[in-house]
C-alpha cells in the first residue's frame, strides 16, 4: 500500500510540491481546529492549551513534513539539508549569532515595555505561577514552537523557493520576500510592533539562513528574543502571581 502511494505521489507530484500542499493544509489546520484561540476556549487552561498548541504547531509544521521527505525521498538527508537542515557556514553563523545576543537582548527589554506586547506576553500567564513552570513552558516553547517556525519558513519556504527560481539573484530575494510575507501573513492578530518587526525579521532571519546555507542560526536568534521577552514580562509583571 504504501508502495503504491509513493508511486501516485511520484507520478503527479514533486517532493516540493507535495510539501507544499502539506504546508497550505496545515496552515489551514492551524489556523482553524488546531488554532490556539479555539483550544483554549476548550480546556479553559492556557497552559495546557499552548502547550497543546505548540505540539500541534510543531506536527504540522516539522514531523509531518520530515516523514513526508523520508518516505518519498531516496536521499532524505540530502533534502534537509538542501533545506537548511545543517550546520552549513558555521563560522559565519556563530559570529552571527555573538553579535546577535546584544541587539536581541536590548530589543527584547525594550520591547517588554510594550503595553500591548506586555498583556499578550507570554502566551500562557499560568505559565508565570513559579519560576519552574515558566522554565518548562519555554523549554517547550523552544523545542516545539521555534524549531518548527523555522524550519517552515526559513527553511523549506526559504531554500525550496531560491533552489527552484530559475534566475539565481532574483530567485533569492523572491525566496527572502515570499517566506517573509507568509511569517507575516500568520503574526496577523499579535500586537502591532510584533507584525511590523516580523516583517523586518523575516528578511534579516532570510538573509542569515541563507548566507549561513542554514535555518540553525535564526531558530537561536529568533527564540533568544521571544524568551528574553518573556523573561523579562515575567520578572517585572508575573513573578509575585
Amino acid at each position: 500500500m504504501l508502495s503504491f502511494l509513493k508511486e501516485i505521489a511520484r507520478s503527479y507530484l514533486s517532493l516540493y510540491s507535495l510539501l507544499f500542499l502539506i504546508y497550505a493544509l496545515s496552515f489551514t489546520l492551524l489556523s482553524s481546529l488546531f488554532n490556539f484561540r479555539k483550544l483554549l476556549k476548550k480546556y479553559e487552561d492556557d497552559l495546557k492549551a499552548f502547550l497543546l498548541y505548540f505540539a500541534y504547531f510543531s506536527l504540522f509544521l516539522l514531523i509531518i513534513p520530515v516523514i513526508v521527505i523520508f518516505i518519498f525521498s531516496s536521499q532524505p538527508l540530502d533534502v534537509l539539508g538542501k533545506l537548511g537542515f545543517q550546520l552549513g557556514d558555521y563560522r559565519l553563523g556563530l559570529k552571527v549569532i555573538l553579535v546577535s545576543i546584544p541587539v536581541c537582548a536590548l530589543s527584547a527589554f525594550i520591547g517588554s515595555n510594550d503595553p500591548k506586547l506586555k498583556d499578550y506576553y507570554p502566551f500562557s500567564k499560568k505559565a508565570c505561577k513559579s519560576p519552574k513552570t515558566f522554565v518548562i513552558y519555554e523549554a517547550f516553547y523552544l523545542l516545539l514552537y521555534y524549531v518548527a517556525w523555522e524550519f517552515a519558513f526559513r527553511g523549506f519556504f526559504l531554500f525550496s523557493i531560491a533552489g527552484m527560481a530559475a534566475d539565481g539573484k532574483a530567485g533569492v530575494l523572491i525566496a527572502i520576500l515570499v517566506q517573509t510575507i507568509v511569517s507575516t501573513v500568520y503574526h496577523l492578530g499579535h500586537p502591532e510592533a510584533e507584525i511590523f518587526s516580523s516583517f523586518f525579521g523575516g528578511i534579516i532571519f532570510g538573509i542569515i539562513a541563507y548566507a549561513t546555507k542554514s535555518f540553525l542560526y535564526t531558530i537561536f536568534i529568533h527564540a533568544l528574543i521571544g524568551i528574553l521577552n518573556d523573561t523579562f514580562i515575567y520578572l517585572r509583571h508575573h513573578r509575585k502571581v
